[in-house]
Parts: structure tokens; sequence; C-alpha cells
């Protein structure tokens, strides 16, 4: 089944239906994915073959995933406002303006795929997923709208931009019901004399503080596999397993 594309808002949106979608009147979750749903592209992995391969054994909900384009990653993927570390002496800055792109996500996005698609609405049918930035910015809307966002993934998540760390530290964070799946490799930003040198450490911080603070051992999880760079191809293989454990009830 090929995917719609339609626009909303000025801003492209790359929908894969469940296969059956048209034959039955069932409800689905639904999984809102950074970067235009690269995560799940056909020509940049497998992984939507193998989650439909999931779902047809019964080891994975039908599942609707929507891509969202962004206009300015780099302006609407970061929560705060900081110098540009890919271009180092241009003045460019990151934008800060994640705030900005949650809301529009929990208050604009999902109420019109709602209202538009068979979906299951509630909380815990509510993904929200990314690589890199696209991690970043999907826990950053995660915890700041708990009561629409459920089920968060992170894969490589760009957990080193400057006062992330300090921003989730200062959460009062509830214990909702909300499901995390982090993933990195083991030695990701080694090496770096930017800020990418702080991947790992504030990852595994980051794990280790929600692990202590509304969350637990069965509703965030980390995997740290075996690499040291920063790579989509590896770390968007863990995806069908994120999505299995995100969604399939316990």
């Amino acid at each position: 089944m090929q995917p719609i594309v339609e626009e909303f808002q000025n801003r492209k949106l790359t929908i894969y239906l469940p296969e059956g979608y048209y034959q039955s009147e069932e409800r689905y979750a639904v999984v809102y994915l950074q970067d235009d749903g690269d995560l799940i592209d056909p020509k940049d992995s497998d992984v939507l073959r193998k989650s439909r391969e999931l779902t047809a054994t019964n080891q994975l909900p039908g599942l609707l995933f929507v891509g969202i384009e962004s206009f300015d990653r780099n302006d609407e993927y970061t929560p705060f406002v900081s110098p540009n570390i890919f271009e180092p002496g241009s003045g460019k800055q990151f934008g800060g303006n994640a705030s900005v792109y949650a809301d529009f996500l929990a208050n604009r996005l999902k109420p019109y795929i709602d209202s538009k698609y068979r979906t299951l609405q509630e909380r815990e049918y509510t993904g929200i997923m990314g690589f890199s930035f696209g991690g970043l910015i999907s826990v950053y809307t995660g915890l700041r709208y708990p009561d629409v966002f459920g089920r968060v993934g992170s894969f490589s998540g760009s957990f080193w931009f400057p006062g992330i760390v300090d921003w989730i530290e200062q959460l009062t964070i509830r214990d909702t019901g909300q499901r995390l799946y982090m993933n990195l490799g083991h030695a990701e930003g080694s090496g770096r004399t930017n800020g990418q040198q702080w991947m790992v450490p504030n990852s595994k911080r980051v794990y280790q503080y929600l692990l202590q603070n509304g969350f637990h051992e069965d509703s965030i999880r980390q995997v740290i596999y075996e690499s040291n760079f920063h790579s989509f191809d590896l770390g968007v293989q863990y995806v069908p397993e994120a999505l299995q454990w995100l969604f399939n009830e316990e």
C-alpha cells in the first residue's frame, strides 16, 4: 500500500496506513514520526516491511504512521537557542522553537489526524519517535505532553544538546503510564571536541534520572549497541523491537 501524501497547515505529511485499513472498520494506534518519517521510509530501510510482518503474525498491533516534514529541523527540533556547532564561526544558531513545534503536534496535528482517520485516540495508543534531533524533540514533546503521547521512541537522541539534561531534571514527572524507549551507540561522540562528546554520558544520565522519577524498569528502556559513531543505519534496525515493546500489552 502506497503512502498518502497530503498537506496540513503548509506542512507535508506522509501517512502509512495499516494493511487492510480500507477493508475493516478497526481503529488503530498512531505513531508520529519526525523528519518526514525517515525511520520507516522504505527507501531508507526495511523497517516498514518488518513491522507489517510482525502485525501479520500478531506480534504487533496494526499501526498508522504519520511522517511529518520539518520546515527547519535545527529550529523546530531544538529546545533552546544555542550556537550551531555544525557550522562553527558562522554565527548561525539553533533556533530553540521546540515548544512551538511540540504544541503544533499535540494541539493541532493530532486532532486533525484523529478527525480524518480511524485512530485510537488515547495516550497509550499514541506514539512519537525520531532519530538524532528527531529523537530529542520526540522525548521533549512526550515529556511536555504526557497525557497526549504515551509511547515515545528516541533513536540516538541528541541529548548532548546544551541545557536539555538540566531541563529534564527540573521537571516534575508524573507516572502517567508512559513508555519510553531510548537507544544509542556505545561510543557515539567519542573523539569529538564539540558538545557531541557528551552524547553517551548525557543519554545515560537522562535514562537514570527518568528511571528514578516517574518511570520504572517496565516503562523505560535504554539499549546501547556497539558503535563508535552516529549511525542512522544501525539505530533504525531497532525500530521494530522498539515498537513491539512500546505497543504490546503486557
